[in-house]
């Protein structure tokens, strides 16, 4: 039996940070009244949750309760103020931590996903392992839920969900074969709407056709399926989450080591039968892509745009 298994979630963060400069940059400013105004900076394509823990604060008070968390969408926005307190001298120390994704995001378990093939394929599905319960004990982190959807060779993989492309990486070149699983995968991370994300591994080098920062429709073309290598055969590895901070438990027990992600079991259309639902493992399903699903987190004014803009 061929297993595949998989590990998302710390690994792409630890990859975003060791392949690219920080995304936050933390700041303040002194005003003619001596209070430090502090803001942020952030140049990734997604939100990520800071964190501003004071090591020293001396002479100061804060204008928000500390250590300091919130959301920062792409961008800059102020954060609060340091008012220097009558009579004294003053200092401080701060450091800043951050993880993507929102705080407390509400995700939207009723969206209904389009399967990630070109309309009338047929593809078929397998529920990936969790590296860390195999190997390590650990239990699998909130409602593990990842799959291989298997696709022929040359086959497009399409966006299953609307939203920000946040990650792309597309030059990593095979190496082995038989594989059951390779970090380095190339892959599409698209951020949505209720601050989940997605991400799609496996793909031929140089063959993604989005860039980071690009908002995609669902049922967009994202670039050609990889896989050629593994043991299954091609196929790409589609996992949805979010920002969920929970402590591993592993042989039974809680220790000090944090999962950072809690997972989505997503609901795909299901063509042949009308309606949303779980995909069965060794099941073969025929990829469609109806409007109402690629339309169904639209606003009214997307939609008349969308509609406009594919009359046929």
């Amino acid at each position: 039996m061929i297993r595949l298994l998989t590990l998302i979630g710390l690994s792409l963060l630890l990859f975003a940070r060791a392949n690219a400069q920080s995304p936050i940059e933390v700041f303040y400013e002194k005003d003619n009244l001596g209070a430090y105004a502090f803001s942020c900076r952030n140049t990734g394509f997604c939100p990520y949750t800071i964190t501003i823990t004071f090591t020293q604060l001396n002479g100061l008070r804060a204008s928000t309760t500390l250590p300091y968390q919130t959301d920062v969408r792409p961008g800059q926005q102020s954060l609060f103020k340091l008012q220097p307190q009558p009579n004294q001298s003053t200092s401080f120390q701060y450091n800043v931590s951050y993880i993507k994704g929102c705080k407390r995001p509400k995700v939207d378990t009723a969206v209904v996903y389009l399967l990630p093939a070109s309309p009338g394929k047929r593809v078929s599905v397998s529920e990936l392992s969790y590296l860390g319960k195999l190997y390590s004990g650990q239990a699998d982190p909130k409602d593990w839920y990842s799959l291989a959807i298997k696709m022929n060779s040359g086959d497009t993989v399409f966006a299953a969900r609307r939203g920000t492309v946040s990650v792309v990486r597309s030059d990593a070149t095979p190496i082995g074969t038989h594989l059951g699983f390779n970090r380095d995968d190339n892959m599409v991370e698209i951020n949505h709407a209720d601050c989940s994300f997605a991400t799609y591994t496996v793909f031929c080098p140089k063959s993604i056709f989005v860039l980071p920062g690009q908002f995609v429709e669902a049922g967009t073309p994202l670039g050609i399926v990889g896989g050629e290598n593994y043991d299954f055969g091609p196929h790409v590895r589609f996992t949805v989450h979010y920002n969920y901070e929970a402590p591993v438990i592993k042989n039974g027990q809680p220790t000090d080591e944090k999962h950072y992600w809690a997972y989505v079991p997503v609901r795909f259309w299901l063509k042949e039968e009308q309606r949303a639902g779980r995909l069965e493992p060794r099941k073969p399903y025929l990829s469609d892509h109806p409007e109402a699903v690629i339309e169904q987190e639209m606003s009214k004014r997307e939609l008349k745009k969308w509609q406009k803009s594919h009359l046929k």
